[in-house]
């Protein structure tokens, strides 16, 4: 069973959630603290994903399809920073990318489709499987178009049950 839903897209500059901001203006996901992700936004982020996966798995994947209502040219991530979130709290970090961005040209409407991974891993000092029960998912997209300064978008929350 795959869980699909449009996302509530967010940039960093309208951290009304209360996370905090790096001095990139980019929304710092630290691991135990609160999360909700920040109003706002130029893309729009609809979420694959499994409804269900085993800890024993280590990971799950999915798709994050992109969309904007304008036309936007620059270069984005290749992949989603994709997360879990428990009881309103960070429970995973995004999977770390050292792949260059890529170019994206998006006309208005048109569907970008990254793939994305969440780890099963928790980020708590213990580590280890993250606890069975239910978690939202999340996934971040960064963007910096040609004409002006980065985007940062939020979709989510999915949600995910973890067994």
């Amino acid at each position: 069973m795959t869980v699909e839903a449009t996302s509530s897209e967010a940039t960093s500059s309208e951290a009304a959630s209360g996370e905090a901001a790096s001095s990139t203006g980019v929304t710092v996901i630290e691991c135990g603290r609160p999360f909700r992700p920040p109003a706002g936004g130029r893309l729009i982020l609809r979420g694959r994903f499994p409804a269900e996966a085993e800890a024993a798995d280590r990971a799950v994947a999915g798709t994050v399809e992109v969309t904007s209502g304008v036309a936007l040219h620059g270069v984005g991530a290749p992949r989603a920073d994709v997360f879990l979130v428990r009881d309103g709290r960070v429970a995973t970090l995004p999977v770390p990318q050292d792949a260059l961005g890529v170019r994206w040209d998006l006309a208005p409407g048109k569907i970008t489709r990254l793939s994305g991974e969440a780890t099963l891993v928790a980020c708590d000092p213990a580590g280890g499987l993250v606890r069975p029960g239910g978690y939202d998912l999340y996934a971040r997209v960064l963007f910096t178009p040609d004409d002006g300064a980065g985007v940062e978008s939020f979709g989510g929350p999915w949600p995910l049950d973890v067994r």
